[in-house]
């Protein structure tokens, strides 16, 4: 019985981390959301009735409507780099984090929304106020608050 507490346990808390891509990953996690963004503005060109000369404003549209800034706050403490942000409404599976030594990209991609058709949705690029380790990163979602930390990246000069 032990056994089967430390494993449901440990899914638990597995299932409360949103994924992290770093590195070489970065590149195919933002043409996830370009795409996303230029599905989107191929809905409303659809709903416009196919008129052509619009692109620009659909695709402006389509981000408007995509890119949902979350409530950030961003702390340093000593060696240590914190990015919380309130992502109500999605899940742990729903979010993914792209880190670079620079910036943190969050994404949200929820459920379709009952009667549109489309998924809700969540980004927000953060400009990280030091350079981070990105390998070293780690990030759990508690309620609807997403904990990110990272260590900052250690200077060369001694």
């Amino acid at each position: 019985m032990g056994q089967s507490e430390a494993n449901a346990q440990k899914s638990t808390s597995s299932s409360s981390k949103p994924r992290i891509v770093t590195c070489a990953g970065l590149a195919d996690f933002e043409e996830h959301i370009r795409k996303a963004i230029a599905y989107r503005a191929y809905e409303i060109y659809e709903s416009r009735g196919r008129g052509d000369g619009s692109d620009m404003g659909d695709w402006f549209s389509a981000e408007k409507e995509l890119v949902k800034p979350a409530n950030v706050q961003v702390t340093e403490s000593g060696d240590q780099l914190r990015v919380q942000a309130k992502v109500a409404g999605f899940s742990a599976g729903q979010i993914q984090l792209g880190v670079s030594p620079n910036r943190l990209i969050i994404w949200g991609e929820g459920a379709r929304l009952a009667g549109t058709g489309s998924a809700a949705h969540l980004l927000d690029e953060i400009n990280l106020p030091a350079p981070v380790d990105p390998d070293e990163a780690s990030a759990i979602l508690n309620g609807e608050t997403l904990d990110f930390q990272a260590p900052k990246e250690k200077s060369n000069a001694a």
